[in-house]
């Protein structure tokens, strides 16, 4: 992952930029680095104070570590916000099922406390991220799905589409222009009248 580090942390940026575009200024963005062993880079900090840079540590491939790290941040997350958690890897270990335990005991958590599953992307990247076992972590939720990214430029794009609450936005976003929209025809159509 050393040679694609710097399109890793553009897509961390893309994803910050993203919700901050869709005014999601309350955010809270926490970031568990791990390789052999796991480390919370970035815990609870606002979205607007978000680091723009992320250091590489590479090295072996460990996922029941930083999920452990993980789901310990998600469970420390204040009772205002809701937990979403982006796990990515690029390679694959034999300890996929403790992982997906662990984020399972996560989700459990998450759904006796607000009703809902946990919000889980999990992002195969590249080449030998290894799809089954991030799958299987993918699974430990009903809101858990897999994505895959070839490169960095697919990997921004996934980041960006799971910041972009999109469909909601947009239909936000859509609306709120008919309304201007017909406000101003009426306006105009009143005028129009009056003469």
């Amino acid at each position: 992952m050393r040679d694609e580090w710097n399109g890793v942390v553009k897509a961390y940026k893309d994803y910050i930029a993203r919700r901050q575009q869709h005014q999601c200024d309350s955010d809270l963005v926490s970031v568990v680095q791990f390789d052999n062993t796991a480390r919370i880079t970035v815990q609870r900090n606002p979205i607007a104070t978000a680091p723009q840079h992320l250091y590489y540590n590479g090295g072996g491939t460990c996922f029941y570590p930083a999920a452990v790290q993980a789901c310990s941040v998600a469970r420390n997350t204040p009772v205002s916000h809701t937990p979403l958690v982006v796990f990515m890897s690029d390679g694959g270990t034999n300890d996929s099922a403790a992982a997906s335990q662990e984020f399972s005991s996560l989700n459990s958590e998450i759904r006796g406390r607000t009703g809902n599953d946990l919000e889980l992307y999990v992002i195969a990247f590249g080449q030998g991220a290894n799809t089954a076992q991030l799958q299987l972590i993918a699974n430990s939720s009903s809101n858990g799905t897999v994505r895959s990214s070839s490169d960095t430029n697919d990997l921004s794009k996934v980041f960006v589409e799971i910041a972009g609450g999109g469909a909601v936005v947009d239909v936000l976003e859509a609306e709120i222009g008919k309304r201007v929209s017909e406000a101003v025809s009426d306006k105009l159509t009143m005028e129009f009248k009056r003469r």
